[in-house]
């Protein structure tokens, strides 16, 4: 009984509410990091008319909000470069550097870093994408910024590809890196544990026995080490061999580690979510939640979560103690101004 108390202790989670964004609709999406103690988001898109499918039209934001803790959102008098979102974000050196993206004209190679420092943010350059990129994932590993997968355009196929920064050598710029042994993909979700990047899911374009596409959402995984030789990096990938039990593409940009052994899976687009042709009945995105345990490449159910709305394309940070959600798309064109935090 003692031993089954103390795990049922160790797999609680704990969630907890925070400050909604201003603005009343959300973003789906969002950079977000934090620099110096304080949650700072950015950019996104929304549909402040109509719907999609009733000929809304999608806009983009140059927006950059700061939430200090105990405090309410506050928007800063700076702005991004341009109107931008869906790229990838790190914080790094009390920086939120914020990688790529896209806006209505196109996708991006911009890659600019913000620091707050309790009065402004100030912006610093670093150096560009060799391509346009977004829809994309990344994290930071050590002192490196790794960026997987992602697309070159709006109607561009996915891409199987690897970029790396690393963030002590900004001088020698992005270098592209074998990519993992597995197919091409937008959106895939990305962990880091103990020096060693994760990367699960996404999708692809799949053809049915009729010949039409459909979006393939994939259940694969795969490890990441860098090896430095030379003063260069070296990819080590390897393939999880437990599959997923179901997809999880344009889920949180980073998943949550809890407990430093296991990873937390909320949301995102599975298989069957995928399929759901008519937008305007959509039932919203799947509310279970799993874990993946890195040291036994194991899954595990771990209930639902009904108190809020799942979400898809929206950044996820670890935040003064807690993984923080920022806002994100809970139906087709319907975006949250929730921020929910879990640990």
């Amino acid at each position: 009984m003692l031993v089954t108390t103390q795990l049922a202790a160790q797999n609680t989670l704990q969630w907890n509410t925070l400050p909604e964004l201003p603005g009343g609709k959300g973003w789906a999406g969002m950079y977000a990091g934090v620099s110096h103690g304080a949650l700072i988001c950015a950019g996104g898109a929304n549909f402040p008319g109509q719907m999609p499918w009733e000929g809304g039209k999608k806009k983009w934001y140059d927006g950059l909000y700061i939430l200090e803790p105990g405090k309410t959102w506050v928007k800063a008098a700076a702005k991004l470069p341009a109107p931008a979102g869906y790229g990838v974000t790190v914080s790094y050196g009390n920086r939120v550097i914020m990688v790529g993206g896209s806006n209505e004209n196109g996708h991006l190679q911009g890659v600019t870093g913000y620091e707050w420092n309790v009065q402004k943010l100030t912006a610093t350059a670093y150096p560009s994408l060799p391509q346009p990129l977004a829809n994309m994932g990344g994290a930071l590993l050590g002192n490196t910024i790794v960026i997987v997968g992602g697309s070159q355009s709006p109607t561009g196929e996915a891409l199987k590809i690897c970029y790396v920064l690393d963030l002590t050598a900004i001088q020698r710029g992005w270098v592209e890196m074998e990519a993992w042994p597995g197919p091409e993909r937008i959106f895939p979700v990305c962990a880091v544990l103990n020096g060693t990047l994760y990367m699960f899911s996404g999708e692809t374009s799949g053809l049915n026995s009729k010949g039409e596409k459909f979006r393939h959402i994939l259940q694969d995984g795969y490890t990441l080490r860098l090896q430095q030789k030379n003063g260069r990096w070296t990819p080590l990938w390897e393939r999880l061999p437990a599959p997923m039990p179901r997809g999880m593409s344009a889920g949180g940009s980073l998943l949550p580690v809890l407990g430093n052994d296991r990873f937390l899976f909320w949301g995102g687009v599975d298989g069957v979510t995928a399929q759901h042709k008519n937008p305007a009945t959509h039932p919203g995105i799947i509310r279970n939640l799993l874990y993946y345990f890195p040291a036994t490449d194991s899954w595990e159910f771990a209930g639902n979560k009904v108190e809020a709305d799942a979400r898809v394309t929206l950044p996820v940070v670890y935040w003064n103690g807690q993984w923080v959600y920022v806002s994100g798309e809970i139906k087709p064109g319907v975006r949250t101004p929730s921020v929910i935090s879990v640990k």
